[in-house]
């Protein structure tokens, strides 16, 4: 049976939308705390976008595993129930 991972540039672009959400907080905290206004809802988009990206190829990764194991049961099972018939035939 095949193993499917997520893909690897998905994982990347999120962490790295999730990293430049939380550089604009700190630069909006720590060095501008009066001003640039729009760095924190900017921030806080790229951080739940990156995380929405990372959840749907975790969800799309969970899902070819799993039809991939559903057929690997299928195979199994039809295996069985052909050496049932095979052996009431005998």
């Amino acid at each position: 049976m095949k193993r499917y991972r997520p893909n690897t540039k998905a994982v990347i672009v999120g962490i790295v939308l999730m990293l430049i959400g939380i550089l604009c907080w700190v630069i909006k905290a720590s060095f501008i705390p009066k001003g640039a206004l729009y760095l924190f809802p900017v921030g806080l988009l790229l951080i739940c976008v990156g995380g929405l990206e990372l959840t749907i190829t975790a969800f799309i990764a969970m899902r070819k595993n799993d039809l991939a194991m559903s057929g690997h049961l299928r195979a199994i099972e039809a295996q069985r129930k052909k050496a049932e018939i095979k052996k009431k035939s005998r």
